[in-house]
């Protein structure tokens, strides 16, 4: 049971870190920093990714801009 659970913890890890590292290229972030954080935290990273989508397009576009999402 114990190695079943090893296991899934590692194919988790490895999940998370391929999505983040997939979400990093989209955004264009940095794609080794990102990938690293979502083997070590997984899914626990996900809101600090969102806000630091936010912040940079707020950064780029300013407070006061409306972005539409495709």
């Amino acid at each position: 049971m114990s190695l079943f659970l090893v296991f899934l913890g590692t194919l988790l890890s490895v999940v998370c870190g391929a999505f983040f590292y997939c979400q990093a290229l989209v955004a264009g972030f940095d794609r080794k920093r990102w990938t690293v954080a979502g083997i070590i935290f997984g899914p626990l990273i996900w809101p600090m990714f969102v806000m630091k989508k936010r912040m940079r397009l707020n950064s780029l576009f300013g407070f006061e801009q409306l972005i539409f999402r495709a």
